[in-house]
């Protein structure tokens, strides 16, 4: 029998209600399933692990605490979610990087066969300027010797979106973001998204498809989900509308593999 996976990527937003938030998020779930979210607070952790007690949760406040002068950009934790029929060989955090809290990995076990899972949320360049690059280099420089399976990412990039990585345009704060997209092209990773719809061509200057809203910007596609080229793809989705209805800014990206 196939190996399947439910893989789920989405940044709930720390803001607004998140008990509607989750309930949209678990009536995605079924079988198999891993889920990467980005901007869970650590109350929201808590409440996570009281209610869903049959999934495994992994979050990466627990493998970089936040200290007595930590900010709460710093409690912005990413978390992973699995099926309590996977079972997880080892899991942590990027240190190496400026922002290890936005950060996750995980080498799992799927009915026998591992996967290395990676969990990244990146800093916005309005507000951290050239760290964000920085930070995009540690990201590239992890996933090369890593070499993961899946990675689910609110990126923050790119700043002009397309269904070719090579002729997307980024923000001009530094090299990060393209040499982290290059790497990812490089390790053998796809986008799921387009691999799946067999996208061969975008408008210029609008996104493959909306993610999320920024002010003064509009629509753009800041939230991907990566996996391994030899994966067969049986469904990814953006799901934006139903996602702001439930509370958050950001799609849900929903995706299904024979691995």
């Amino acid at each position: 029998m196939d190996n399947k996976i439910q893989v789920v990527n989405w940044n709930i937003s720390y803001m607004g209600n998140h008990e509607s938030k989750l309930d949209f998020l678990f009536s995605l779930l079924h079988d198999n399933y891993c889920v990467l979210l980005q901007e869970v607070k650590p109350h929201v952790c808590e409440h996570i692990r009281s209610k869903y007690q049959d999934s495994t949760i992994l979050y990466s406040l627990d493998y970089r605490t936040p200290i007595k002068f930590d900010s709460d950009a710093r409690k912005l934790g990413v978390m992973m979610i699995l099926s309590k029929n996977i079972s997880v060989k080892k899991s942590g955090v990027i240190e190496r990087n400026v922002f290890p809290d936005r950060t996750l990995y995980a080498i799992i076990n799927v009915e026998g066969k591992e996967l290395k899972v990676l969990a990244l949320h990146s800093i916005t360049g309005c507000s951290y300027y050239k760290a964000k690059s920085v930070q995009y280099d540690s990201f590239a420089e992890f996933i090369d010797t890593y070499s993961p399976d899946i990675i689910g990412i609110d990126a923050n990039e790119p700043q002009m979106d397309s269904y070719d990585i090579d002729k997307m345009v980024f923000f001009d704060n530094g090299k990060g973001a393209q040499t982290f997209f290059h790497e990812v092209k490089a390790k053998g990773l796809c986008d799921a998204f387009v691999k799946h719809k067999n996208i061969a061509d975008c408008e210029e200057g609008k996104p493959v498809t909306i993610s999320h809203n920024v002010k003064r910007k509009g629509a753009v596609r800041y939230d991907f989900l990566f996996s391994n080229n030899n994966f067969e793809i049986t469904r990814c989705e953006y799901l934006y509308d139903e996602a702001v209805k439930a509370g958050s800014d950001h799609a849900a990206i929903i995706s299904e593999f024979i691995i």
